[in-house]
């Protein structure tokens, strides 16, 4: 059986997508159940008409969810945009050891130098 985090502020970057990985495909897996039983109601002559059309919105919202989740999750795994956000993650764990406490307001700046991304984290102040 699946187990999800419920503290997901502790996950890092990629355990954070590993786990909307396995969500998206448990959903993908019930929406394809979900339209298999629309079909069998559908072709039933005896199905309530009000009940097949609200299965029917209910379905293509949970279609068009479906989509618009996996794409942003598709993209914010894209390598480039990956590794921006895993070296701003380290770069916020690293500036909490150094001062020991959580920053409160801070900047983050992503370069383009000598064709590397780099990322500059920058406290502003603490609690």
């Amino acid at each position: 059986m699946e187990t999800f985090e419920e503290t997901i502020h502790d996950l890092s970057w990629n355990e954070l997508l590993a786990q909307i990985g396995v969500i998206l495909a448990r959903d993908a897996k019930s929406l394809e159940t979900n339209v298999g039983y629309y079909k069998k109601l559908f072709n039933d002559n005896n199905a309530d008409k009000g009940q097949l059309n609200k299965l029917f919105e209910k379905l293509q919202l949970d279609k068009l969810r479906y989509a618009y989740f996996s794409e942003l999750y598709f993209r914010l795994d894209e390598s480039r945009y990956k590794f921006i956000l895993m070296s701003l993650e380290n770069s916020m764990q690293q500036a909490i050891r150094i001062q020991n406490k959580q920053p409160k307001d801070w900047v983050a700046t992503v370069r383009f130098e000598e064709g590397e991304i780099k990322v500059y984290f920058m406290p502003l102040n603490y609690f």
